[in-house]
């Protein structure tokens, strides 16, 4: 009964289009575009956390422990985990974007 049924059923002929991935290839390091978008992505988060500290005001600053002019060294020591932190008050991001808009 196995040898009655049609080839095509169990196995084409015709290339699948992408071909399946290896193991190997799902395992290879990222490619050249992958390392810059996120090398990119990395440096915009490092950016945006240093900009958001900046937007706080000193006494907040002191509460979390940071000076203003540590800032920078500061961000530079966090994990990429840490840098995806958004704050946690709404009004720190009200008053951080009431600011920016305010020095425009």
């Amino acid at each position: 009964m196995e040898h009655d049924m049609h080839p095509h059923v169990f196995k084409s002929n015709t290339p699948h289009f992408p071909p399946p991935r290896t193991a190997s290839q799902r395992n290879r390091k990222p490619g050249a575009f992958r390392r810059w978008l996120r090398t990119t992505f990395l440096q915009w988060q490092h950016r945006k956390m240093i900009e958001t500290l900046r937007g706080m005001d000193d006494r907040l600053l002191r509460d979390i422990g940071i000076d203003r002019s540590d800032i920078p060294r500061v961000v530079d020591g966090l994990t990429e985990r840490e840098r995806r932190m958004r704050p946690v008050s709404s009004d720190v991001e009200h008053d951080y974007r009431r600011r920016r808009n305010q020095a425009a």
